[in-house]
């Protein structure tokens, strides 16, 4: 059964609640090829999916301190995304985003496919890459200290 501890399951649930009532937003315009300035009207939507994900770093002799030692597989992790984006008074975009991210000591990398799971969810497959950058990690003098206490605080990161 330990090849169960890398597998996990994380969800998450946003209302997004828009202040004011629209805003220009930029679409593109088959007929003339540019971009023309629409009215995006505001919508309060309902954001939520789950995800499921198999983190190899749990398969390796890790958790004694310190970064993981066994690169590179140890930190990339495979997993499936659904998503559901719920806007008031309209369809449900539903998408299955199948993918995998690397994640190193200060940076992680991540490449996903889009696969639609109904009409409002897109009308064909795409393609999401990201890249996050942790700035705590990267410049801890700056960002690794609490806003709100005096006390010092201590990267995580042996350097």
């Amino acid at each position: 059964m330990s090849w169960l501890r890398p597998f996990a399951i994380t969800g998450s649930v946003i209302d997004e609640v828009p202040i004011g009532s629209g805003g220009m937003a930029l679409a593109p315009n088959a007929t003339t090829g540019r971009f023309d300035t629409v009215l995006s009207p505001a919508v309060e939507t309902l954001h939520w999916g789950f995800s499921m994900q198999y983190s190899s770093l749990y398969l390796t002799k890790r958790f004694d301190g310190g970064p993981p030692k066994d690169e590179p597989l140890n930190q990339f992790v495979p997993l499936v995304e659904f998503r559901f984006d719920s806007p008031r008074g309209q369809n449900t975009a539903a998408t299955a985003n199948p993918g995998f991210a690397y994640v190193a000591v200060t940076w992680q990398v991540a490449a996903e496919a889009i696969i639609p799971l109904n009409r409002a969810g897109g009308t064909g497959p795409g393609f999401r890459a990201q890249l996050l950058l942790f700035l705590d990690d990267l410049m801890p003098a700056l960002f690794g200290k609490p806003l709100l206490s005096d006390r010092p605080a201590h990267s995580q990161i042996a350097w």
